[in-house]
């Protein structure tokens, strides 16, 4: 009996462990594993101080996901203290950083560059950027607080070296079926090696949680 309890406990650790991810750079907020599915990661309060981004040219960000598929996308508030998912958007569409794509399990990285998103940044802006993840069994959420300087450069050590593959096809006609475009071609961590995986649970997968994102920041889907 014991060693099936043991063995019970186990697999229940395990189970958990699969359903989340980790924003490594730039640094989350925070992190508790429990409270993940709510706004920011459960995380109200701004990080201080913020971390530096660049505010000009690509630069890195960095997540370890914990699923053997899983949804990503990552948006952006202007807001200084962002308490709710209508502050990231400008009333009128959703601002991806990045819109929906797929990675497998392991670590990633894809790089940004926030001054082409026309949201009028300068040197010092403070922004919030929230990634939102989707293994398949809810929705989960990280943000990190950044102020964007004009004269910072990423740590070499964060340079994104795999980032050159394309979204799957299922990525874009998932995200088309929402009326969301994807605003960018570019491919982050192994994204394509899931192409060729489940086309219909992918897309099911995408469409839920882009579903998910148009209600809680009430943008009207156009279908």
């Amino acid at each position: 009996m014991l060693r099936k309890s043991s063995a019970l406990v186990g697999l229940l650790a395990a189970s958990t462990a699969l359903a989340h991810f980790t924003l490594d750079y730039p640094l989350t907020r925070g992190f508790d594993e429990d409270l993940e599915p709510q706004f920011c990661g459960g995380f109200s309060t701004p990080t201080s101080p913020r971390n530096p981004y660049p505010l000009n040219g690509s630069a890195p960000i960095q997540f370890t996901s914990h699923h053997t598929l899983a949804t990503v996308a990552l948006l952006i508030s202007t807001n200084t203290d962002p308490t709710s998912f209508s502050q990231f958007s400008n009333g009128q569409s959703i601002p991806f950083v990045q819109n929906f794509f797929q990675v497998d399990e392991g670590s990633h990285c894809f790089n940004v560059d926030l001054s082409t998103l026309n949201l009028n940044l300068t040197n010092g802006s403070q922004v919030t950027l929230q990634m939102m993840f989707n293994g398949g069994d809810g929705n989960l959420f990280q943000c990190t607080d950044l102020v964007l300087l004009a004269d910072y450069t990423a740590p070499t050590n964060e340079t994104c070296t795999l980032n050159a593959a394309t979204q799957a096809n299922a990525t874009v006609s998932a995200t088309a079926s929402v009326g969301i475009s994807p605003t960018s071609t570019s491919a982050m961590g192994s994204a394509s090696a899931s192409a060729t995986k489940s086309s219909k649970a992918e897309k099911m997968q995408i469409g839920g949680l882009a579903a998910t994102v148009l209600g809680l920041i009430g943008v009207a889907a156009i279908y």
